[in-house]
């Protein structure tokens, strides 16, 4: 008569840890897709905040008072931190060589507060009326 074989039941070591081995990549991949959307999350909410706000700030200029020609820096209250850069630009001749209007050029950069080095800059050329004073 014949022997018969023990049926084997469950899964022997070596399975059992290649079984671990495909899992834990399986999640390190899922949680890498994750992060990463959120880290695109974050820099998009960075970019919309720092767009409405720049839009905003260099929309200002010359219209609440006098430019200020120089580097400048501030907070807006939502955290973000800005450095505006204004230099003067050409003067716009009439007809007759009296001046029509002034030019400036302004550089708004904007950095996220939390020191990753995240920037967004703006820049825009403006006209004014001409300044009193001598001309250049």
């Amino acid at each position: 008569m014949r022997a018969r074989l023990k049926s084997r039941e469950g899964f022997t070591l070596i399975e059992a840890l290649a079984a671990f081995a495909i899992l834990a990549l399986a999640l390190s991949q899922l949680l890498q897709g994750v992060s990463g959307g959120a880290r695109n999350e974050s820099r998009a909410d960075f970019l919309l905040r720092a767009t409405r706000q720049g839009a905003s700030h260099l929309d200002r200029l010359g219209v609440e008072g006098p430019t200020p020609f120089g580097a400048t820096t501030g907070r807006y209250p939502d955290g973000l931190r800005w450095r505006l850069f204004i230099a003067p630009g050409q003067n716009l001749d009439g007809p007759g060589g009296e001046p029509m209007a002034t030019g400036f050029h302004a550089r708004l950069v904007i950095e996220r507060p939390s020191g990753r080095g995240e920037t967004a800059t703006f820049s825009t050329f403006k006209l004014g009326p001409p300044q009193a004073g001598p001309r250049r």
